[in-house]
């Protein structure tokens, strides 16, 4: 038993021992953790956080949603905001308008292709013009207008007023930038300016605008 009390006392000193040699060998910490106490005490506070004008408002921040933490910035609405809207009716234009340049006329109409031939012949049908043909896909819509220079929709619904003596007469389409050209032409194709032509301008004007 003494012996053992013996050995037991020299392998904790051995021990002991080697713990201290090893704590003397350890490289020094005084590099590692820095005392910045002071130079805390010194830093000066950093200015605060500064939002643009156009987004400061009394409640500009709305949490997106409670189940997480974003929040989404709304823009205020400023005050006295001009706001430019377009308005309903452009009283600067007409529905149409007849178009003078030189020796050439013709009926402009404000509108797209589709509405404008719709609109012209249901105006023709309501003048009572004789429709002989329609179509389409060449722009033309073509009428028999009486040779004497009688009003051509008093007597087109009756059945007799074929058999007299009529001249062709084509309502052609052309679409421009700022509308769709309603011109009148002879059988020909050629642009014609006559007391028939002004009379169907005037007619359709008087029909589209009111």
């Amino acid at each position: 038993m003494r012996t053992q009390e013996i050995m037991t006392k020299c392998t904790l000193i051995a021990l002991i021992s080697m713990g201290l040699m090893a704590c003397s060998i350890m490289p020094s910490t005084s590099g590692i953790f820095v005392d910045q106490k002071e130079a805390y005490k010194n830093a000066h506070e950093l200015p605060s956080l500064e939002l643009p004008p156009e987004l400061v408002s009394e409640s500009t921040a709305i949490k997106a949603d409670s189940k997480t933490d974003a929040v989404r910035v709304v823009p205020p609405v400023k005050q006295n905001a001009i706001v430019n809207t377009t308005p309903l009716n452009d009283e600067s234009k007409t529905g149409a308008e007849i178009i003078n340049i030189g020796e050439v006329t013709y009926l402009l109409v404000h509108d797209s292709y589709r509405n404008t031939w719709r609109k012209i012949i249901t105006a023709l049908e309501e003048l009572e013009y004789d429709i002989e043909d329609k179509n389409r896909e060449e722009n033309k819509v073509y009428l028999n207008i009486p040779e004497e220079g009688n009003d051509p929709g008093m007597l087109s619904s009756l059945t007799f007023w074929k058999s007299e003596s009529t001249i062709e007469y084509l309502v052609v389409f052309k679409e421009y930038s700022d509308g769709v050209a309603v011109k009148v032409q002879n059988s020909e194709g050629v642009l014609v300016d006559n007391d028939v032509s002004k009379r169907i301008y005037a007619d359709l004007l008087r029909k589209l605008t009111t």
